[in-house]
């Protein structure tokens, strides 16, 4: 008798569980993606506020660097 109730017990939770799942990853994923947008408008914050048009020309130039020497 005890198994059987520690089996229904368990059953139940495995179930609560699986039901919550569809919450806890919708939640991840919303987080994720804030994350991401406040990230992005911080980078953009730095790249139009803090440095100068020498050092984004700069940063151009490296970027084109590396894109054309990858291999």
């Amino acid at each position: 008798m005890r198994q059987a109730i520690f089996y229904i017990v368990i059953a139940i939770a495995v179930v609560g569980l699986v039901l919550n799942l569809d919450a806890f990853l919708f939640s991840f994923v919303k987080m994720a993606i804030s994350v991401v947008i406040f990230a992005g408008i911080a980078y953009l914050i730095y790249y139009f506020f803090f440095l100068t048009e020498e050092q984004r020309k700069y940063k151009r130039a490296q970027r084109k660097y590396k894109k054309r020497h990858r291999k």
